[in-house]
C-alpha cells in the first residue's frame, strides 16, 4: 500500500494521517451512540433505547428514579434540577420527558404558565438547542400540544433545519398492556436527510395486549415484596363499590379482556384487580402489576426502602418501554 502511495509522490506521513482518520471514521460509525435522557425518571423511555444499544446519560431531580436507573443499568444517572443545570457533553440524541403536569387532565388548579413545574418544558428546549443533536425526541401528555409557547418551539426547531412530526401515541396500539395516551415529538436534523414523520409510520401497530395475557399468572400469589407484588392496603375500597362499578372519579376496576385504562399513582386513584367485587381478592393492582402493564419486564427492580407510594408513582410517571423499544429500532434503522 505505501508503495502505491509513493508512485503519487505522497510522504508516509501523510498517509499516516489518512488512515488514521480512516480509522477514526469506523470507530465512529461502529461505536453506541450518545443519548441524554432528560427527565428521566426511572427509565422507561431511556430502557428501549438501552436495550437497542444506545449509550445514555439519564438527568433527574428525583433520586429515587435515579437510583432505579443505575440498578437496571439503563445508563449513567446524574441528579440534577435540569431547570439550574446544563449537561456538558457530545450528544448524538437528546430525549425527555418534562412533568406533565401543567397540561394534564388531572390537573384542575394551576395549569399552563401558572404551574411551577411549567419551566421544565423550557428548559428541555433550551439544551436542545445548545446542542443541535440529530435527533431531538420529547414525550408528554397529548394537551400539551395546544400551547402556544410549546408550538413557537416547534416552528424554531422547522426554522433551525429540523425536519418534526408530532404524533398522539396510543400504547396499546403497539403492544403494551394500558390505552394510555401520550405525546411524542421527534425532530430529526437535516443533514441525516429523513423525514420524522417516516420514522414513526416505520413502526407497525399491532393488536393490543389484554390484562390477562400479563398478570394472570399472579392472581392467586400472596404479597410478595421479592418482586415488588406489594400492593396499598386500601381498607376503605368496600364503601364505594358502586363508584367503582360505574367508573366514576376514574377509579376502576381492571377487565381481563381488555387493556387497563390509563391510571396515575395506585396509592391514590386504586386501580382495582380485575377479581375485585366478583368473588376474588378486591385489592388495587400490585406494583409488580402495574410494572407489567406499563411494558417493564419482570427483571426491572427497585432500589431497597424506596416507599410502596414513590414506586407506584415512578411508574405512573414511564414512558412505556414497549413502545420506546420500537422506537428506537425505528431510529437506528435510519442510523444504520
Amino acid at each position: 500500500m505505501l508503495d502505491v502511495f509513493y508512485l503519487y509522490n505522497v510522504p508516509p506521513k501523510k498517509i499516516a494521517t489518512h488512515l488514521n482518520l480512516i480509522s477514526n471514521n469506523l470507530r465512529s460509525l461502529t461505536a453506541p451512540l450518545n443519548i441524554l435522557d432528560l427527565f428521566s425518571g426511572m427509565g422507561g423511555l431511556g430502557y428501549g433505547f438501552a436495550r437497542a444499544g444506545f449509550q445514555l446519560t439519564g438527568v433527574d431531580i428525583d433520586s429515587r428514579a435515579g437510583a432505579s436507573y443505575s440498578l437496571n443499568r439503563i445508563g449513567k444517572f446524574i441528579c440534577a434540577d435540569l431547570t439550574h443545570f446544563e449537561p456538558k457533553g457530545d450528544f448524538d440524541i437528546i430525549m425527555g420527558g418534562p412533568p406533565c403536569q401543567p397540561w394534564s387532565n388531572l390537573n384542575i388548579r394551576k395549569r399552563n404558565a401558572l404551574h411551577p413545574l411549567h419551566r421544565c418544558l423550557w428548559a428541555f428546549f433550551k439544551i436542545a438547542r445548545q446542542n443541535q443533536p440529530l435527533f431531538i425526541l420529547l414525550e408528554n401528555v397529548p394537551g400539551l400540544g395546544r400551547e402556544p409557547g410549546f408550538l413557537r418551539e416547534l416552528k424554531g426547531l422547522k426554522a433551525a433545519g429540523y425536519s418534526v412530526h408530532v404524533k398522539t401515541v396510543r400504547y396499546s396500539d403497539y403492544g403494551a398492556a394500558t390505552s394510555r395516551k401520550r405525546l411524542f415529538v421527534l425532530a430529526v436534523r437535516k443533514d441525516l436527510k429523513t423525514d420524522a414523520g417516516q420514522i414513526f409510520d416505520s413502526i407497525r401497530p399491532r393488536t393490543p395486549t389484554k390484562i390477562k395475557e400479563i398478570i394472570w399468572d399472579l392472581r392467586n400469589e400472596k404479597w410478595d415484596p421479592s418482586i415488588d407484588h406489594v400492593w396499598t392496603r386500601a381498607a376503605t375500597v368496600q364503601r364505594y363499590q358502586r363508584y367503582y362499578e360505574t367508573g366514576k372519579y376514574g377509579w376502576y376496576i381492571l377487565d381481563w379482556e381488555k387493556p387497563a385504562p390509563s391510571f396515575g399513582n395506585i396509592s391514590k386513584t386504586y386501580i382495582l384487580h380485575p377479581d375485585s367485587f366478583n368473588g376474588g381478592i378486591t385489592r388495587p393492582i400490585s406494583v409488580r402489576e402495574a410494572l407489567r402493564i406499563i411494558g417493564f419486564p419482570d427483571s426491572y427492580r427497585f432500589p431497597p426502602r424506596v416507599p410502596l407510594t414513590a414506586k407506584y408513582q415512578m411508574v405512573a410517571d414511564a414512558v412505556s418501554p414497549v413502545f420506546s423499544l420500537k422506537l428506537a429500532r425505528a431510529i437506528k434503522c435510519v442510523l444504520d
